[in-house]
């Protein structure tokens, strides 16, 4: 049981060296929509306000940060979401 948790601990830790890495990645208008939305759980719309910008800004932002965040973890994901043509993932 003793080994079980101290293999979370060092998991809990390499993944919070990761996002920190990923994190320091971003530019700071990205950065701050991310840290205010995920990390201090405000809303789209009170983030928005917080930065005084618009909603539209905010959520732009909001997805180009998670995808260079997600490319940076995994560079062989694409930057373009899967589409379907005759069933089949492309």
């Amino acid at each position: 049981m003793h080994d079980r948790g101290v293999s979370d601990m060092v998991s809990v830790h390499a993944d919070r060296e990761l996002v920190d890495q990923v994190m320091r990645g971003l530019g700071e208008r990205e950065r701050a929509i991310v840290v205010l939305h995920y990390f201090l759980g405000y809303p789209l719309a009170d983030v928005a306000t917080t930065l005084g910008i618009p909603l539209g800004t905010v959520k732009s932002r909001l997805h180009r940060a998670l995808t260079e965040m997600r490319l940076a973890i995994d560079p062989e994901l694409s930057a373009t979401p899967a589409r379907r043509v005759g069933g089949e993932v492309v």
